[in-house]
Parts: C-alpha cells; structure tokens; sequence
C-alpha cells in the first residue's frame, strides 16, 4: 500500500462509524463572533472551506455548554435546547458539506462541547457581570506571571478568584449541560461529539492535583472509577444513555497538562487505560502541541521546560498507544501536534503510532491541505510538507509578552499567558479571513492583522452584527 493509499483508507469506529480517510482537522478557537450566541455567516464560509477540502472528520471549535462561563469573547454556546439552536447548528453542519467536490465523501463533523472553568474571564468573556467568579473545584486565580503587568492583567481578567463547587448538585447541573449539548448535536444532524478534557478547562482541572487537591467524589459513579475521572466518566455515561449508538463519543486530553497538572508517566498511562476500559469512547485525541502554555500550565509555573511534555508525549506515542486495542475493538487514537508531512503521517499510521492524524494551525493557511497537498498524487513526497513558516513579528511580540521564541530559547519576563498566544491570535485572524471569504495570507504581519483583523474587521463586525439583531 503506497503512502496515500493508506493516509486515504478509511476506518471504522468502535460504534460502527466510518471515517472515510485518516486525516482531522482538529479544534480551535476560530476567533469570529462576540459575547458567545450561535453559529452565523462567517462560521458558516470558514466551514464550507473546511467542507471541501478532503478531511476524513472535522471538529468544531469550542463549544461552551454554559454561556455564562465563555473561554474567549468569540466561543459558540449551547444557550438553549430549543429548536432555534438545533436549527443555527443544523445550518452549519449544512454549509459545511454544501460544496463538496463530486465523488468526495462528506467528513464527519464533530462537535466539541466545553467548560471553561476556572480559566473563564468575566470581564474579557462578558459573559457575566465582573464581580461574578468563575467556578471550579478549588477557589484560585490563573497566574499571569510575577510582573507588573502581567499582575495588573491578571486582576484585570479574573478580579475575583474561582468560586470553588461545593455542592453534588452543581456537579451534577454541569454534567447535564454536556449531555443537553450532545442532544442538540445529534439533532442538529453532527455525527458526534468531542468533550474537551485538557488544556485547563473544567475537566482537566478536575483531573489535576494542582487544581482540585482534594477531589469530591460523586455520587452515583462505582467506588472502582478514580475519582479524579468521575466528572468525565459521568459525562460520557450520560451522553450514551441520551444518544444513539451511531452518534460518535470522542474526547480531547493533553499530555502537557498531565506533566504539568502534577502526574508523572505512569500514572497518565493509568488514566489512558481507565478511560478506555469504560468502552465509552470511540475517538480519543492525545494532544502534545504547543497550545499547553495558556492550558493548565496558567496554574503553575509558566516557565517550566518542554522537555517533560515532549517526552509524556514521546512515551505515548511510542508505548502505550500500541497496547492499546485497535479499531474497531477500541477507540480510535488521534494524535495532534507537530506531523507536518506527507512521510510523518504516513509512517505515523504504519506503526501504529496513531489511527488518525490531527492537524490543527496549519489548517487556517491552506484549508484544502488533505485535498491539494496530502492525497495529492501529483504532489512527490518530498514537496508534500507543511507548517514550519515564520510569522513576520511574531518572534518580537512574544518576547515583548513574555512567550517564547521560534528558538525556544526563553524570553524576557513579561505576560506569559498573552505571550504563549501570539501564534494563537495570528492563527485566528487568518481564519477570520476565511470567513470573510477572503483567502488567508501566510505573509501577514502579527502587528498588521492585529490592527485590520483584531481590530478594524472586528468592530465593523460587531456593529453589523448588533445592527443584523435588531
């Protein structure tokens, strides 16, 4: 088998389910819209794109299941189970395979469904009044750094620390959100969905020893189930009994937030195999890209090494995802971070290493990457490689921010939660072209799309947005 005969093979999920080739694009915050609400215009041109470009499954960006607790001023929300939300979604699902080149088959739309937790803003996210906390299983603040204004930012985001739960029932409130969530989805006509369990948000702060140092054990989840999981295995029994079969259960955790939620190798192994033995999940995605430093790293310490992320992610890839039982017995295993090649992929899937690939950043320049770059045949192997471009000013505003350098060499103090986004809000802006209808531009400035994408497009934006309202 060549190597695009095997990236394009298709591959069946514990639940039936038929991925028609091995390539995803996976979720990310798109950047269009404020104050939360549905789906609009713009959501819809991004995904059409996306639609028609080759990929075997797509996953949404964020969707919040409480739009009092948005992530970013820009996230989706489930605000409602009503049919005006099953309707706004459905409109979605329907532009996004609107243009699909003839004998193509459709991708499989995912839709991720999320808590942001302690890491919700209320001042950024408007989501609720300032003084209003975000809630979590301990009462913190995310840490932005010793500095001055990474202080001032600081309690300028959060001005009151996390509200920590306390109460079964609020657990459990929560709990019904995602399955309402996951209603919407299968009514909506998505195939499934991604519950988000890393880079920080409530169920990775669950998980974690550092953000939940003593655990609440919920009622109703066997005395076998650790009870760091028992949020999430809560949320994927609830999904199950409210969906079909058919319906895709995927979720989402991080190796970065393992190492630097406070969990060694082993145990993050041990979790892996927990989750898997509850035959819940049909697609688990293990990230180890960089997207880790606003994650749960925001809790720690933001100057700690890569070289412990890279080597949980190392040892995932190359021990325990080949224990694992292979689809269609067990769930199929995305791995997202960093394959930037025709010949990664390919040797990626030949050793098991992983059953589908997760392509996320790259994805915003060429959104047809599958179609034109990777299954193309008239593309030789040596030219089929994609990522590693520089973003021009980007290396100057992350040192200004207190990130890091393409390098990796470490910049001057600063705000490193703003600074670890600099590639993050480049990336958005470019989608945010896509959904202009406007091609992205590899060539953009940081400084230029942060005055006409970040600033200029998003206030003519947002007052046509209030004007189409009214």
């Amino acid at each position: 088998m060549s190597k695009i005969e095997l990236i394009a093979s298709s591959l069946e999920l514990p639940n039936g389910a038929v991925i028609p080739n091995r390539l995803v694009k996976v979720a990310m915050e798109e950047g269009i819209g404020h104050g939360g609400g549905l789906p609009g215009r713009r959501h819809c041109e991004l995904y059409r794109r996306w639609g028609e470009g080759g990929w075997g499954m797509l996953i949404s960006g964020n969707v919040q299941v409480d739009p009092r607790h948005l992530a970013t001023p820009h996230d989706r929300t489930i605000p409602s189970t009503s049919q005006h939300t099953i309707s706004a979604y459905s409109a979605l699902r329907f532009a996004t395979l609107s243009s699909l080149p003839p004998d193509t088959k459709a991708p499989l739309l995912i839709m991720q469904i999320s808590h942001a937790g302690l890491q919700s803003s209320s001042t950024i996210g408007a989501s609720r009044l300032p003084w209003v906390p975000a809630i979590g299983p301990s009462s913190m603040r995310p840490n932005t750094g010793n500095s001055w204004a990474g202080k001032v930012v600081g309690r300028t985001l959060w001005p009151t620390k996390s509200r920590q739960i306390v109460d079964f029932a609020e657990w459990e409130g929560i709990v019904q959100k995602f399955v309402d969530a996951a209603v919407v989805a299968e009514k909506a006509g998505w195939e499934g969905v991604q519950v988000h369990s890393a880079h920080g948000y409530l169920l990775a702060e669950y998980l974690s020893p550092l953000t939940n140092p003593n655990p609440l054990p919920l009622p109703g989840v066997h005395w076998k189930i650790p009870v760091r999981l028992h949020l999430l295995f809560l949320i994927l029994r609830g999904v199950h009994a409210a969906t079909r079969r058919e319906f895709i259960k995927a979720i989402k955790i991080n190796c970065s937030d393992f190492v630097q939620g406070g969990l060694d190798e082993a145990q993050s192994a041990e979790i892996i195999k927990e989750i898997v033995s509850w035959r819940m999940v049909d697609v688990l995605e293990v990230s180890g890209g960089n997207y880790s430093n606003p994650g749960i790293v925001a809790f720690t310490d933001s100057q700690r090494p890569t070289s412990s992320r890279q080597a949980l992610f190392s040892h995932f890839t190359s021990a325990l995802l080949p224990s694992l039982p292979s689809p269609p017995e067990g769930p199929a295993i995305i791995l997202t971070g960093s394959i930037h090649s025709r010949e990664l992929i390919h040797s990626s899937l030949e050793t098991r290493t992983c059953d589908l690939v997760g392509i996320g950043r790259p994805s915003c320049i060429y959104p047809a990457l599958p179609r034109d770059v990777i299954l193309n045949i008239d593309v030789p192997d040596e030219e089929a490689v994609f990522g590693g471009y520089h973003i021009r000013g980007g290396d100057w505003v992350k040192q200004a921010l207190g990130g890091e350098k393409s390098s990796g060499k470490k910049a001057s103090k600063g705000i490193p939660l703003v600074g670890a986004g600099v590639s993050t809000f480049w990336h958005e802006w470019q989608m945010c072209r896509l959904g202009r209808g406007v091609e992205p531009d590899i060539n953009m400035s940081w400084l230029g799309a942060a005055l006409w994408e970040g600033v200029v497009f998003a206030v003519i934006g947002a007052v046509l947005g209030v004007f189409r309202r009214k």
